[in-house]
Protein backbone atom coordinates (compact mmCIF):
# COMPACT_ATOMS: atom_id res chain seq x y z
CA UNK A 1 0.00 0.00 0.00
CA UNK A 2 1.43 3.60 -1.21
CA UNK A 3 1.37 6.04 1.95
CA UNK A 4 0.67 9.69 1.49
CA UNK A 5 3.49 10.58 4.59
CA UNK A 6 6.69 8.75 5.58
CA UNK A 7 8.21 11.18 8.45
CA UNK A 8 5.54 13.27 10.31
CA UNK A 9 7.27 16.25 12.76
CA UNK A 10 4.68 17.25 15.78
CA UNK A 11 6.13 20.33 17.70
CA UNK A 12 4.85 19.69 21.39
CA UNK A 13 5.03 22.16 24.08
CA UNK A 14 3.40 20.09 27.16
CA UNK A 15 -0.20 22.57 26.49
CA UNK A 16 -3.49 20.62 25.42
CA UNK A 17 -3.60 22.14 22.17
CA UNK A 18 -0.27 19.80 21.57
CA UNK A 19 -1.41 16.88 23.34
CA UNK A 20 -4.44 16.78 21.29
CA UNK A 21 -2.13 17.12 18.17
CA UNK A 22 0.51 14.69 18.97
CA UNK A 23 -2.32 11.75 19.45
CA UNK A 24 -3.61 12.91 16.27
CA UNK A 25 -0.16 12.94 14.75
CA UNK A 26 0.86 9.36 16.54
CA UNK A 27 -2.44 8.06 15.22
CA UNK A 28 -1.66 8.97 11.67
CA UNK A 29 1.92 7.68 11.98
CA UNK A 30 0.50 4.56 12.71
CA UNK A 31 -1.94 4.67 10.10
CA UNK A 32 0.31 5.37 7.36
CA UNK A 33 3.31 3.43 8.59
CA UNK A 34 5.44 6.55 8.93
CA UNK A 35 8.08 7.62 11.02
CA UNK A 36 7.11 10.33 14.04
CA UNK A 37 9.68 12.94 15.09
CA UNK A 38 8.14 14.63 18.39
CA UNK A 39 10.39 17.61 18.95
CA UNK A 40 9.88 19.78 21.77
CA UNK A 41 11.69 23.41 21.95
CA UNK A 42 13.20 24.96 24.90
CA UNK A 43 12.33 28.12 24.14
CA UNK A 44 15.29 30.95 25.25
CA UNK A 45 15.36 31.59 28.56
CA UNK A 46 15.69 35.28 29.84
CA UNK A 47 19.24 36.92 30.97
CA UNK A 48 20.05 37.53 34.68
CA UNK A 49 21.94 40.53 35.43
CA UNK A 50 24.82 39.32 37.79
CA UNK A 51 26.49 42.11 40.08
CA UNK A 52 29.35 42.97 37.90
CA UNK A 53 26.87 44.11 35.44
CA UNK A 54 27.39 41.36 33.35
CA UNK A 55 24.06 39.01 31.17
CA UNK A 56 23.75 35.85 31.48
CA UNK A 57 21.85 32.67 32.05
CA UNK A 58 21.55 31.76 35.12
CA UNK A 59 23.18 28.68 35.36
CA UNK A 60 20.98 26.47 38.50
CA UNK A 61 17.75 27.53 35.92
CA UNK A 62 19.76 26.44 32.75
CA UNK A 63 20.24 23.39 34.58
CA UNK A 64 16.52 22.66 36.19
CA UNK A 65 14.69 23.87 32.84
CA UNK A 66 16.61 21.50 30.90
CA UNK A 67 16.11 18.95 33.28
CA UNK A 68 12.08 19.85 33.48
CA UNK A 69 12.05 19.18 29.25
CA UNK A 70 14.19 15.81 29.33
CA UNK A 71 11.48 14.44 31.83
CA UNK A 72 8.26 15.98 29.34
CA UNK A 73 10.23 14.81 26.55
CA UNK A 74 10.63 11.28 28.28
CA UNK A 75 7.54 10.57 29.13
CA UNK A 76 5.94 11.37 26.50
CA UNK A 77 8.28 9.46 24.19
CA UNK A 78 6.94 6.41 27.36
CA UNK A 79 3.59 7.51 27.03
CA UNK A 80 3.39 6.74 23.48
CA UNK A 81 5.12 3.49 23.36
CA UNK A 82 2.44 2.16 25.51
CA UNK A 83 -0.35 3.66 23.70
CA UNK A 84 0.70 3.29 20.47
CA UNK A 85 2.65 -0.08 20.04
CA UNK A 86 4.63 -0.57 16.85
CA UNK A 87 5.13 3.35 16.29
CA UNK A 88 8.19 4.32 14.44
CA UNK A 89 9.30 7.24 17.10
CA UNK A 90 12.06 9.55 17.59
CA UNK A 91 12.17 12.25 20.17
CA UNK A 92 14.02 15.57 19.56
CA UNK A 93 14.94 18.14 22.28
CA UNK A 94 16.06 21.56 21.16
CA UNK A 95 16.41 24.70 22.20
CA UNK A 96 15.76 27.97 20.69
CA UNK A 97 12.76 30.04 18.49
CA UNK A 98 9.78 27.19 19.11
CA UNK A 99 8.77 28.13 14.76
CA UNK A 100 12.56 28.26 13.53
CA UNK A 101 13.70 24.81 15.33
CA UNK A 102 9.89 23.35 13.77
CA UNK A 103 11.48 24.51 10.28
CA UNK A 104 14.43 23.65 10.37
CA UNK A 105 14.05 19.75 11.69
CA UNK A 106 11.22 19.69 9.27
CA UNK A 107 14.27 20.55 6.62
CA UNK A 108 16.26 18.24 8.04
CA UNK A 109 14.79 15.25 8.48
CA UNK A 110 12.90 15.13 5.15
CA UNK A 111 9.54 16.00 6.26
CA UNK A 112 6.73 15.11 4.59
CA UNK A 113 4.20 16.83 6.93
CA UNK A 114 4.48 19.02 10.12
CA UNK A 115 1.66 18.79 12.72
CA UNK A 116 0.97 20.99 15.31
CA UNK A 117 -1.42 22.63 17.97
CA UNK A 118 -4.16 25.26 17.11
CA UNK A 119 -2.67 26.86 20.77
CA UNK A 120 0.78 26.42 22.92
CA UNK A 121 1.57 27.78 26.13
CA UNK A 122 1.12 31.29 24.48
CA UNK A 123 2.01 34.28 26.97
CA UNK A 124 3.44 37.24 26.47
CA UNK A 125 5.81 35.78 23.65
CA UNK A 126 3.13 34.42 21.60
CA UNK A 127 1.52 38.40 21.95
CA UNK A 128 4.72 40.02 20.80
CA UNK A 129 5.68 37.37 17.71
CA UNK A 130 2.70 35.72 16.84
CA UNK A 131 1.46 32.05 17.44
CA UNK A 132 4.14 29.44 16.44
CA UNK A 133 1.31 27.61 14.31
CA UNK A 134 1.17 30.27 12.12
CA UNK A 135 4.86 31.08 11.84
CA UNK A 136 5.36 28.00 10.78
CA UNK A 137 2.60 27.37 8.43
CA UNK A 138 3.90 30.44 6.62
CA UNK A 139 7.31 29.58 7.00
CA UNK A 140 7.20 25.94 5.67
CA UNK A 141 7.14 24.61 1.75
CA UNK A 142 5.60 21.04 3.82
CA UNK A 143 1.94 20.85 4.39
CA UNK A 144 1.22 21.79 8.03
CA UNK A 145 -1.68 20.24 9.66
CA UNK A 146 -3.08 22.89 12.54
CA UNK A 147 -5.21 20.41 14.92
CA UNK A 148 -7.47 22.29 16.88
CA UNK A 149 -8.21 21.71 20.66
CA UNK A 150 -12.37 21.54 20.66
CA UNK A 151 -11.91 23.04 24.08
CA UNK A 152 -10.98 25.92 22.40
CA UNK A 153 -13.20 25.80 19.65
CA UNK A 154 -16.58 26.27 21.67
CA UNK A 155 -18.38 29.16 20.97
Amino acid sequence: MKTLFNKILIGMDGSNPSKVALKYAADLALEQDAELYVLTVIPPLPLVVFDDGQLDLNPEIQEKVFADYEKQVTKTNDDLKKTHQGLKLYPLLKEGNPAKKIVETAKSTQTDLIVVGNRGTGGILTWMLGSVSRQVTESCTVPVLVVKDQKYCEN
